[in-house]
């Protein structure tokens, strides 16, 4: 284990606001900044874990078979006095439990402690090898994940989630924060409850367990399954006449394209491309309430 480097920055924001019938008026907002600097040597079978709260979260590969770590602890408030007072309440730790490295950062008060009155942030610049396994949680703030290749666990609530140029088991859980990926591969899980989701050039196996969701799945990749089970959902996926589609509708605003034909079948869903095509990769849709579109 390497020295963790500490230090402290302050700088000054000054805001224009502008009011209605007034005129402009200047806010300046004092920032304080906690800064953690250090690596961790990385073998095979270690895993990284990160447990954020108002944090924006940044993890990406590098070729070092180090896990490199950068942690901006920021308050901000118009009064320096306060910003820094609160800074001292927002706490990080760091420390392996086995094989996994842990990192979190939390606010900490003592009995008669008030509540931070500043505007309290943690922002993490994370590198690890490509095929480190990465936990993520997170409430309220950013996530985004870009080159890593093996296992990604998301959990969050009121946060963003992106994943760009990443391959592996990929397992997401969001509630209230949009989900966008570009060029994804691997076996895709995802569970969200009012979380947008938004991928484009995916490949492999995708399964996603929506409730009020806007899903737009485009430029698909080497596709091997789509699973959709949306409710009170906007639905919408360009794919061309290519895959097998099972598709089982509810209540749903659906304008079939010209070369989606149903082949016969004996219930209540329509399956398209089964005699046709018997080979080729299922996308199977299961909607109560809501639009699909299909191109």
């Amino acid at each position: 284990m390497k020295k963790i480097n500490i230090y402290i920055s302050f700088i000054l924001l000054v805001l224009t606001t502008a009011h209605f019938g007034r005129a402009y008026g200047q806010t300046t907002v004092q920032v304080v900044t906690k800064t953690m600097a250090g690596e961790e040597k990385w073998a095979p079978g270690m895993r990284l874990e990160i447990n954020g709260e108002n944090a924006e979260i940044h993890c990406e590969a590098h070729a070092a078979k180090t896990i490199l770590y950068e942690v901006h602890l920021v308050a901000k408030h118009t009064d320096k006095k306060q910003a820094e007072r609160d800074l001292k309440k927002q706490k990080w730790v760091k420390g392996m439990q086995g094989k996994k490295l842990l990192m979190r950062n939390y606010i900490e008060l003592a009995q008669d402690d008030k509540r931070p009155e500043s505007n309290l942030k943690a922002i993490y610049h994370i590198k690890v090898p490509e095929a480190c396994p990465v936990d993520i949680n997170n409430y309220f703030g950013q996530i985004i994940v870009k080159n890593i290749i093996g296992e990604i666990n998301i959990d969050s609530e009121f946060t963003n989630i992106s994943l760009m140029n990443t391959r592996g088991t990929i397992n997401i859980g969001s509630r209230l924060g949009d989900i966008s990926g570009e060029t994804v591969d691997g076996e895709i899980e995802i569970r969200s409850n009012r979380s947008n989701v938004d991928l484009t050039g995916i490949s492999g196996s995708l399964t996603l367990d929506v409730v009020v969701a806007r899903i737009k799945l485009d430029k698909l990749g080497e596709i091997t399954a789509i699973n959709i089970g949306a409710e009170k959902s906007e639905v919408s996926l360009t794919a061309g006449n290519q895959y097998r589609f099972l598709i089982d509708l509810v209540k749903v605003d659906f304008e079939k394209p010209d070369w989606l034909k149903p082949d016969p079948s004996e219930k209540n869903i329509m399956k398209i491309n089964f005699e046709a095509m018997p080979e080729n990769p299922l996308i199977n849709i299961k909607l109560n309430i809501g639009t699909l579109n299909i191109k």
